[in-house]
């Protein structure tokens, strides 16, 4: 079972984040604007290795923050919408 650790939300006074053991963090705040590309890859159910792939032939666009590639949800959102025009064609 998942120890979790309630942190303090300093802007509105009460409890938001949580962290489970692993580190990894669970928000209860507005959507996040960057995400890693395994959370995209989820996002539309593919697996990481086609998501990279996706961003190298230029199909998904990212950015780069320091060493980090992300992938905003607008950008997945373009990739589908595409997709969609693609398949009506």
């Amino acid at each position: 079972m998942e120890q979790l650790i309630r942190l303090p939300d300093e802007t509105a006074g009460r409890p938001r984040t949580f962290l489970d053991v692993s580190g990894a963090s669970q928000t209860e705040g507005p959507p996040r604007l960057l995400l890693t590309v395994e959370e995209a890859a989820e996002r539309i159910g593919i697996c990481r290795s086609n998501m990279f792939r996706l961003i190298r032939q230029g199909d998904v666009e990212s950015v780069k923050v320091g060493r980090l590639r992300r992938v905003t949800p607008a950008a997945l959102e373009d990739f589908v919408g595409r997709l969609i025009k693609e398949s009506a064609a």
